[in-house]
């Protein structure tokens, strides 16, 4: 799947030392003997980018397709989506799940560049976090959601945070949430 500006990247196979998407340096966020994480520079352009990949064990080198935006919604290891009642933070689940009215955010990565422009590497700000540059949409069960906020996740890296709010009627049980950025 391509890769956007500002978003997360892992690298599976070994523990990274230092990435470079082009001329731009990757910040590396997490490192571990199977597997790393980078973020792909704010700045970077065009319809690809070249990963140079310094691992310790090797030198590597790989072309990622570059696109404005390429949402995903962070999953669980059960493959839940990281959704958190916007009212208390707490995590929702089958034990806490949303309620109709309510606010709900959740964790995305990929949605491209934010305004202002904010430093690659650097945890957005806990108070009026960079907004979104590009619109972005949301749907439960196929009927759109108003998208009350789009911005970088207030103290995360590459984390994103899109706030919804729940209609005054649903369905009960497990809904189908997805999101479209820039259409």
């Amino acid at each position: 799947r391509p890769a956007a500006p500002g978003s997360l990247l892992t690298v599976l196979g070994g523990r990274l030392v230092r990435a470079q998407a082009g001329l731009l340096q990757a910040p590396v966020l997490q490192a571990a003997d199977a597997e790393s994480q980078i973020q792909i520079p704010f700045e970077v352009a065009g319809d690809s980018t070249r990963l140079a990949l310094e691992l310790t064990r090797g030198r590597f080198t790989v072309d990622v397709p570059l696109r404005e935006v390429s949402p995903a919604i962070f999953v669980d290891r059960d493959g839940a989506a990281l959704l958190l009642d916007a009212g208390s933070g707490l995590l929702l689940d089958a034990q806490n799940p949303a309620r109709a009215g309510g606010r709900v955010q959740i964790l995305v990565t990929g949605l491209g560049k934010v305004t202002p422009p904010w430093p690659t590497g650097m945890a957005a700000p806990l108070r009026e976090p960079p907004r979104v540059a590009v619109e972005v949409d949301a749907y439960l069960d196929g009927s759109p959601v108003e998208v009350t906020r789009a911005t970088l996740a207030p103290g995360y890296v590459g984390f994103y945070l899109v706030e919804v709010q729940l209609p005054l009627l649903v369905n009960g049980g497990p809904g189908e949430l997805y999101l479209e950025a820039a259409g």
